[in-house]
């Protein structure tokens, strides 16, 4: 089909610890984010391994990690062979780190570069709850099961000591492709200092509840000039946790915090977010970004697929098919999905290459889509239209037990080990929801429930 131009980055959003690309491993987890790493220590290269290889077969540009700098994969070492080995295969890797909060640099472990060791040497730097006493996020189960302490933006030792963390990393990891820095989304510092500098900032607080755009405009410039004085081809991706439409303060051009944010580079990436924006189909293809950030690159990201949205390994061609053509409309120029789960589970396989094809083709249909990458992989283009009907079923788990039989039909048609397994994957993975159905029906209508209809 005949492009209409394209989006330029394709990446990969990760947690270390629920990063599964081996199979078979003891120890995965599939959620959470204050989780251990639980599986052992070599799996953690053998995983990104894997996924660059798939990055590399399929237009994926890059990984971010949430956790690559963690004591208990290896460190410092295991970084570097992860960096090394898709710098060779033309991938990117970079560092996902929170700055105020999320460990820092060095996420879990007794490294001198670890934001929780110098808070807790520093008690000072740490964030204050109202009652000025110092605060401490606690992630719960099934979320992971860390006590961090946050620390205060206005802190000057803190501020120094983030900006030498970040000269550190990339000095000890040349082939470490960029950062995504985050200020935290945990927590805002009630402190005298914090309070007084984001009322003259203006950063739009109450737009953003466990945000800052003053706090990210205390700390976003001066890091972005630390990584590319260190690295001049790393990306930076400053998040903001958000979709443009929700930030309102871009409409005071006066604003101290605007000011401070837009007169960054103009290579550096703003990664925003269109989960509830999609879910609720209040972003259209009229809508345009913000006049002051457009100079800047920009990502888009969800979590299609996910633990967070729709369920781990669930099909959403759809939604990223949306994602791609309204980041494309939007004058956006990259897309971001969770990239944790193996290519084996199909569903996840089909999302990834939709990433690319719709970044590709943003004005393509699921059709264009189901003939021009489907069809190979599942046996024809009518099983594939087929299996994106089929493939949400999960939705309306009270029609998948009908359904098995063109499952039977369709998988003994087959000739190609491959399109067998996809096939048999998703009769398994459907199967699953029909089954939880039954049994939760079973129990609310007692024993006697037919679901042979």
């Amino acid at each position: 089909m005949k492009k209409s131009g394209e989006l330029r980055y394709k990446v990969f959003w990760t947690w270390d610890h629920s990063t599964n690309w081996c199979m078979n491993q003891p120890g995965k987890q599939n959620t959470g984010v204050g989780n251990l790493y639980t599986k052992k220590p070599g799996v953690f290269v053998e995983d990104y391994k894997r996924a660059v290889d798939f990055c590399q077969a399929n237009g994926i540009d890059a990984v971010g990690i949430v956790g690559m700098l963690r004591d208990g994969h290896g460190g410092l070492e295991a970084a570097r062979r992860v960096c090394g080995y898709a710098r060779e295969h033309g991938v990117r890797i970079y560092l996902i780190t929170g700055l105020f909060s999320y460990g820092g640099i060095w996420y879990e472990g007794d490294s001198e570069f670890s934001l929780d060791r110098f808070l807790q040497k520093n008690p000072e730097c740490m964030a204050r709850w109202v009652d000025r006493e110092p605060f401490y996020w606690t992630f719960s189960n099934p979320h992971g099961h860390k006590r961090q302490p946050i620390g205060c933006p206005s802190s000057k030792a803190l501020h120094n000591f983030i900006m030498d963390s970040l000269d550190y990393v990339f000095h000890a990891i040349p082939d470490l492709g960029g950062a995504q820095i985050e200020s935290g989304d945990s927590f805002i510092c009630m402190c005298d200092a914090c309070r007084e500098r984001r009322a003259s900032m203006r950063g739009g607080e109450e737009q953003l509840p466990l945000t800052s755009m003053s706090d990210m405009a205390a700390i976003y410039p001066d890091a972005a000039d630390v990584i590319t004085r260190r690295s001049p081809d790393a990306w930076v991706i400053c998040e903001s946790y958000t979709h443009f439409l929700d930030c309102r303060f871009f409409n005071d051009p006066t604003s101290p915090a605007l000011k401070a944010l837009t007169g960054m580079p103009e290579n550096v990436f703003w990664q925003w977010t269109c989960d509830k924006r999609l879910r609720e189909n209040t972003w259209t293809e009229k809508d345009r970004l913000p006049e002051p950030m457009r100079k800047f690159r920009h990502i888009m990201r969800a979590h299609h697929g996910t633990q967070w949205v729709g369920g781990r390994h669930t099909l959403a061609v759809d939604e990223i098919r949306r994602q791609c053509r309204l980041s494309y409309t939007s004058g956006i120029q990259g897309v971001s999905i969770f990239g944790e789960g193996s290519d084996f589970h199909a569903n996840a396989e089909l999302n990834y290459k939709a990433l690319n094809y719709f970044a590709k083709h943003p004005m393509a249909g699921n059709e264009d889509f189901a003939k021009d990458v489907m069809s190979p992989l599942l046996g024809g283009d009518e099983p594939a239209l087929r299996y994106l009907e089929l493939g949400v079923l999960n939705k309306t788990p009270e029609k998948i037990r009908k359904s098995m039989p063109e499952f039977a039909r369709t998988i003994g048609s087959l000739r190609d080990p491959d399109a067998i397994r996809r096939w048999t994957y998703l009769a398994s993975f459907l199967s699953t929801f029909a089954w939880e159905y039954e049994k939760k029906a079973a129990q609310n209508n007692g024993d006697n429930v037919d679901f042979n209809i």
